[in-house]
């Protein structure tokens, strides 16, 4: 529950509540934390005429995305254990268990006397996910399935302040229309925060339809029939009549899947699919425009590529830790991709995930040569190809074997040995190619995504310590070269706690040094906005903005960071540095005076002082000043000629 001054946020589960948190978070100053996943009856008495804002889901996807969320190890809950018992009961019965957990019938009655024995008897310590023991009797008296009582009991509609409901499948548009009918000042940041973020896309696992029979579909329809109607939901069925998949099985650190290429099956290629329709997708490729093709970066980064072009769909770097980064792209190929992942999905027992996806296109005599593919994501994933357009002079090679993949079908190969393409035609080779990671696969579990809206990580599971240590490690791994590892872990520590000012700082400074310097100022400014007393903090930023020429902005940072800490030699000289740059030398001269008298051995300081002197026309102290450059740096060679440049000034002879 997050409170402003405008509304009262209430996070229902599973309905796209951390993305909405994350946008109040940054977005609005004036905001304060009440509980996590805290129902109407908890908001203060100061604040209970303010409307309650949340959001909806539809019943038969919500207790799919439940289960999957909760299934993880790491993420089990009181309630899952006890209805799914301990993690063993499969999704129909242990959503049959949760559905009917209200009813009267013994078993549901000896489901609510456990979970009375182990649950807190008050909201807070996070040990329940927002449910106390007082819950079991209400949900018991509502006659209602679980998800009509939750959301009741989250969102009531006899709140004091009235409430404004919007539907998760709308997330964007329904919270867009509520900010803006509450006049919430900061309405249009948080619309370009949410445009700007990760696109959230359920990818990860097949349509909720696949998991159920039409007993369980019809359960769900009479306990939830209030929330149904209410909200107009139906069920969408997008598999065969009387067809339903089996959730794949959970697992322990003890017992897990081990990943192989091509499920062992064959070790170069495997194919999944005669064929796929894939005519759709050809016609929405050839209106891929010339320019879009061409401005991939595919082909200038990897010297195997070079006679190729991509649009990226889903992108994913190896060790960061975050939701892969569905592209403008993906949103226009979505309803023709849909069908093709939603097979990947069924392929793969539905263990996985989409971790990245592109349109290649080889050109016409163009040749991708032998090589292996390498890093973490690449290797433990099922690289996936689907021709889309291509011709019998297309050859693709793969561990010493040959094949022509054609138009519609799908392959899995293996890239892990060595592979290459040659297109001899006259036209050039179009493939769908999507990398499909199994999301119970290795240890430890942080270096492979959580399966379905990760971001609605564990209250609690991350502790200040646990936080702490990783930031540390980060330092570690960025002071020995390795900044990329550095970078995965600082972003791990974000993903848990998007508020935690050091790792918001350290991430920024290392975008500042690899010369990032837009993405370093969104992170030092983020820093900032949390602890504007930083020093450090206004310095890097400083330096981020002058980079991106935003001097004026540069030197205000600079003189808020030596307000906070005086006498910091390296500030005082960016600062000075900046003025003279800024054609404000008189100011500069202040600041590179300072510097010398805390460091009066740098001839480095003597310079820069002696050019802004000059700059300034005070030619008989800048050449004092340079000739005491001079004499603590003989081969400097600039000084030197600005020390003959003060001469000349001056109208002395050259020494």
């Amino acid at each position: 529950m997050i409170v402003t001054e405008r509304f009262v946020f209430i996070h229902l589960h599973k309905t796209g509540g951390q993305t909405v948190n994350r946008l109040i978070t940054e977005c609005i100053a004036n905001h304060k934390h009440i509980g996590y996943h805290y129902p109407a009856s908890e908001v203060p008495a100061e604040d209970v005429q303010l409307p309650i804002v949340g959001f909806v889901r539809n019943p038969w996807d919500w207790y799919v995305s439940w289960y999957a969320f909760n299934r993880r190890p790491a993420a089990m809950s009181p309630l899952f254990h006890v209805v799914s018992a301990g993690g063993t009961a499969d999704f129909p019965t242990t959503v049959r268990n949760l559905v009917e957990l209200g009813s009267g019938s013994e078993k549901s009655a000896a489901h609510r006397e456990r979970l009375r024995g182990i649950l807190p008897e008050s909201l807070g310590s996070g040990r329940g996910a927002g449910l106390t023991r007082s819950c079991m009797d209400s949900l018991a008296e509502s006659g209602e399935g679980y998800l009509s009582w939750l959301y009741g009991r989250m969102l009531d509609d006899a709140h004091p302040g009235g409430r404004l409901i919007g539907r998760f499948e709308d997330l964007r548009s329904d919270l867009s229309r509520i900010l803006a009918g509450l006049k919430v000042p900061e309405a249009d940041a948080m619309d370009a925060l949410f445009d700007s973020g990760p696109r959230e896309n359920v990818s990860q696992r097949s349509h909720y339809s696949h998991y159920y029979d039409d007993e369980l579909c019809n359960l769900v329809a009479s306990g939830d029939a209030k929330l149904i109607e209410e909200y107009g939901y139906e069920f969408e069925s997008v598999k065969p009549g009387g067809a339903s998949y089996e959730y794949s099985a959970a697992w322990t650190r003890d017992k897990r899947p081990e990943f192989r290429k091509l499920l062992d099956r064959d070790e170069s290629f495997l194919k999944l699919n005669d064929s796929l329709d894939v005519e759709p997708l050809r016609r929405k490729v050839e209106l891929i425009q010339r320019e879009t093709w061409a401005s991939s970066d595919r082909n200038r980064m990897f010297k195997v590529h070079s006679h190729t072009q991509s649009v990226a769909l889903v992108h994913f770097e190896d060790y960061r830790h975050e939701r892969p980064e569905y592209q403008d792209a993906w949103e226009d190929f979505r309803d023709e991709l849909t069908p093709i992942i939603d097979y990947i999905a069924d392929y793969y027992d539905d263990n996985g995930f989409v971790v990245r996806a592109l349109l290649a296109k080889l050109s016409a005599n163009g040749e991708i040569p032998l090589h292996t593919d390498a890093g973490y994501s690449l290797m433990n994933s099922h690289r996936i190809h689907l021709p889309i357009v291509t011709s019998d002079e297309v050859t693709f090679s793969v561990g010493g074997k040959t094949a022509q993949l054609r138009a519609g079908e799908l392959w899995e190969i293996n890239n892990a040995t060595a592979h290459g393409v040659r297109n001899t035609g006259a036209d050039d080779r179009v493939h769908l190619i999507v990398d499909w990671m199994p999301n119970r696969y290795g240890e430890p579990l942080s270096t492979v995504l959580r399966p379905d809206d990760a971001t609605d990580a564990d209250e609690g599971a991350a502790n200040e310590q646990m936080l702490a240590a990783l930031v540390q490690q980060a330092r570690q791994l960025q002071n020995s070269g390795q900044p990329d590892r550095a970078e995965a872990l600082y972003r791990q520590v974000l993903h848990f706690d998007p508020s935690h000012v050091v790792a918001r700082n350290l991430l920024g400074l290392l975008c500042l040094r690899s010369r990032r310097f837009q993405e370093a100022v969104q992170h030092i400014e983020r820093a900032l906005s949390m602890a504007p007393d930083d020093a450090q903090a206004h310095a890097n930023l400083g330096l981020a903005l002058k980079e991106c020429e935003r001097l004026d902005e540069a030197i205000a940072h600079f003189r808020a960071s030596l307000e906070l800490a005086p006498g910091n030699i390296r500030v005082l000289n960016n600062l000075g540095g900046l003025l003279v740059l800024h054609g404000s030398a008189e100011d500069a001269i202040p600041c590179f005076r300072e510097a010398l008298r805390l460091e009066p051995g740098q001839a480095e300081l003597h310079f820069n002082l002696g050019s802004a002197l000059l700059q300034a026309r005070r030619y008989d102290e800048a050449l004092e000043v340079l000739e005491q450059c001079v004499a603590l740096r003989p081969d400097f060679a600039e000084a030197q000629n600005r020390l003959q440049r003060a001469r000349t000034m001056l109208g002395m002879s050259p020494s």
